[in-house]
Parts: structure tokens; C-alpha cells; sequence
């Protein structure tokens, strides 16, 4: 039914898209079916080799959650690398009006940025979230 070549391959599968995805979820199914291709090199029948396949990849699925969860435990929560100018400072360094985007500097990097209100060159901002690739800023 199973083939040494289809257990060797599934595992080999398994390994590469495990390298390119979190979670140890694949690798778990990789390491069942290098046991399920051991049953098989020692000509165990199909249905053995499925059942060892099944219990190796769960006993792996079990022990690996904490040790995933351990490693995505201090995963930031932000999901953009500018959300952590939300709540900072900045100076405006092209003005903004109510019609058009300016710039604004903060931490020495310069951002587009729209208001609710005209905002001159030299005026201190505060991010108060960001809508697209703009930063929304309001008076300081």
C-alpha cells in the first residue's frame, strides 16, 4: 500500500516547508513518517506502519506545544514596524494642511503625515495612528 520512497518523501516534504513555517506542525508529521518509513524498511504491513505514523505524529504534536509556545510567547504584538511610533513625538518638517500631507521627523526618520488641522514646519506632533502608509498626527 505505502511505499518506502512515499514515507521518505513525505518526510522530506515535511522538513523543507517546516523550515519556511512556524509552529513545528509539519515537523511533527515528518518525524511520523520517518518512523512509518522504518515500519516499512522492516517490511511491517501497511496498516501497522499507518498506525505507527499516527502515534508518532501526535506523541510529537503533544510534546512539541510547549516548546512552540514557548518560542511565539514573546512575539510582538504590533503588526507593522510603524506601529511603534504610535504615541511618539515628532517635529513637522513640511506643512501640513487639512488638504494636503507634510512631513514630519521623528527618531531622525522623516514620514508623510495628515492632520484635522494645518500644522506648521517646526511645530511639535504626537502619532495618533496611522491610515495606510501615512502617519495621522494632532498638535502637541
Amino acid at each position: 500500500m505505502f511505499a518506502l520512497e512515499f514515507w521518505i518523501i513525505l518526510f522530506v516534504v515535511c522538513v523543507l516547508l517546516e523550515i519556511v513555517t512556524p509552529g513545528f506542525f509539519l515537523l511533527s508529521i515528518g518525524i511520523g513518517s520517518a518512523a512509518a518509513a522504518a515500519a516499512n524498511y522492516v517490511n511491517l504491513d501497511p496498516i501497522t506502519q499507518m498506525l505507527i505514523f499516527v502515534i508518532v505524529t501526535v506523541i510529537c504534536l503533544i510534546a512539541s506545544r510547549p516548546f512552540a509556545k514557548k518560542l511565539t510567547q514573546g512575539s510582538p504584538k504590533k503588526k507593522a514596524a510603524s506601529d511603534r511610533l504610535i504615541g511618539k513625538e515628532g517635529t513637522v518638517v513640511e506643512p501640513i494642511s487639512i488638504e494636503n500631507s507634510g512631513m514630519v521627523n521623528i527618531s531622525g526618520e522623516n514620514w508623510r503625515a495628515i492632520a484635522d488641522e494645518n500644522v506648521a514646519v517646526g511645530e511639535k506632533i504626537i502619532v495618533e495612528k496611522i491610515k495606510g502608509v501615512r502617519l495621522i498626527v494632532i498638535k502637541k
